[in-house]
């Protein structure tokens, strides 16, 4: 026995800048399912520094929908379009979802970077994010988990002490 539910799946809408959380309240108030994920950076002034929380992935919003509700979500003010892959608009798995709205709960600092596939598969065996599986990156000789958001090609990247990470092969 199918449900509806089932076959709702986290597409990915692209907004105007600096209007995704004016998209997601009004996708809220016509009872969407949305999902704006947001993280506190601190931004530099000329005068000042300020703490602010801004969206993780700039100009995306998430909307658990059916397939057929598409086009009336496009039809939301300042949305632009479905992300598309191959002409086939861009969806996120749930535990995609699931790893970004853990990540952002245990305040981590986080940074979002581009299409990483290089590194080693591995898994944290320790800590809150004990489990989870992703990339290992070397970067200016600080160790680096990255968790791979497949569906958006981009990758969010964690600061975890290396005795936490244990490899991961995986058979292809």
């Amino acid at each position: 026995m199918k449900s509806s539910a089932c076959s709702k799946k986290w597409y990915v809408f692209y907004t105007y800048p600096k209007f995704e959380r004016k998209v997601h309240k009004l996708l809220q108030e016509e009872s969407y399912e949305s999902f704006l994920p947001l993280h506190w950076v601190v931004r530099q002034w000329s005068d000042r520094k300020k703490r602010l929380q801004v969206p993780l992935f700039p100009n995306y919003i998430f909307v658990k929908i059916e397939y057929n509700k598409i086009f009336e979500v496009i039809k939301t003010p300042k949305i632009i379009n479905c992300v598309k892959f191959n002409k086939t608009p861009a969806f996120l798995k749930q535990d995609e979802i699931d790893n970004i709205i853990q990540i952002i709960d245990n305040r981590y600092p986080i940074e979002v970077c581009c299409n990483m596939k290089t590194g080693d598969s591995v898994i944290i065996t320790e800590g809150l994010l004990a489990g989870m599986k992703g990339v290992l990156v070397e970067e200016r000789g600080s160790s680096r988990f990255a968790v791979r958001v497949e569906s958006l090609q981009q990758s969010l990247l964690v600061n975890v002490p290396i005795v936490y990470l244990e490899s991961n092969k995986v058979s292809v």
